[in-house]
């Protein structure tokens, strides 16, 4: 008769932004871990573009009980951009997630400068100050030094590597290498955001040297692009469940809080087809098999 909250219970939310931030954010990573723990929450990962939130997350995960607090570090040029001592610091101080470049990635800032809505996030984040863009492969279509050893540090420290923003033929390649070596924590970051690129014939390639889709609730926001959740169903019902984890990509405060969009986003895909059998995967096994939790 009413709303099921059943839903979020062991729930985990791989991606949701923290403040304080170089943008208002909707709540602290203590804040978010306290709503998280209420609504029966496993885990939540928190997100920064520009500040490593590694330190924010223990702390959160050391006063809030009921709940696990994981952060990590964004690649982008703020912070060091493919530095690999960067990545292993922030492995060995328990990082769980390194996203390869968001906003200062060349994909992303093509894509800004072509209209589309990414160009909110991409255009606020310089300050004013210069910024190259950054491409995973060298000239030759290659992976770059430091993106090889990046790779094999999240593999050796047991983490999840994201593809951020990174294009479609960039991730492609990391992810084949990643298949080469056994890796089995590639995260193919949000791809619903720019179906244009990351189309079925190259989400299955994807999917098929073991990268996992994290689909973004975020997406569907007007000011993010509108996407109708259908275009979510339809998706998962071509690539496979088994493949994919459900995130908000919430934290601005123009959402609502990342617990009650992600209760919403189960919802709003049961409505439309899915079984709750398969959002508990997407909402709980899968995330949990990426965290090792």
């Amino acid at each position: 008769m009413f709303i099921n909250k059943e839903f979020l219970h062991d729930a985990i939310d791989l991606h949701i932004h923290a403040g304080p931030d170089y943008m208002p954010r909707y709540g602290s990573a203590i804040t978010l871990a306290k709503e998280a723990a209420e609504a029966g929450m496993k885990a939540i990962l928190i997100k920064g573009h520009l500040l490593s939130t590694v330190n924010a997350a223990y702390e959160a995960d050391s006063v809030v009980e009921n709940i696990r607090v994981f952060g990590g570090v964004a690649l982008n040029e703020a912070n060091g951009a493919f530095n690999p001592r960067n990545v292993e610091a922030a492995a060995r101080a328990g990082g769980k997630m390194v996203w390869l470049p968001t906003v200062d990635a060349e994909y992303a800032i093509r894509k800004a400068g072509q209209g589309h809505w990414i160009s909110h996030y991409v255009n606020t984040s310089t300050f004013g100050y210069p910024r190259e863009g950054l491409e995973i492969l060298d000239d030759d279509g290659k992976l770059l030094d430091d993106v090889n050893e990046i790779l094999r540090i999240c593999k050796s420290h047991d983490i999840i590597l994201g593809t951020g923003h990174i294009s479609p033929v960039e991730a492609l390649i990391l992810a084949k290498e990643s298949h080469a070596i056994g890796y089995k924590k590639l995260e193919v970051t949000h791809p619903n955001a720019w179906l244009e690129d990351f189309n079925y014939d190259v989400l299955k390639q994807l999917v098929d040297y073991g990268g996992t889709l994290t689909l973004s609730y975020g997406v569907c926001s007007v000011q993010n692009g509108g996407q109708h959740p259908m275009e979510i169903v339809k998706l998962i019902k071509e690539i496979g469940y088994e493949h994919c984890c459900l995130i908000t990509d919430y934290g601005q405060t123009v959402h609502p809080a990342p617990t009650e969009g992600l209760r919403v986003y189960a919802h709003m895909l049961q409505s439309l087809g899915l079984s709750k059998d398969k959002i508990d995967v997407m909402l709980k096994d899968n995330p949990a098999r990426l965290l090792s939790v």
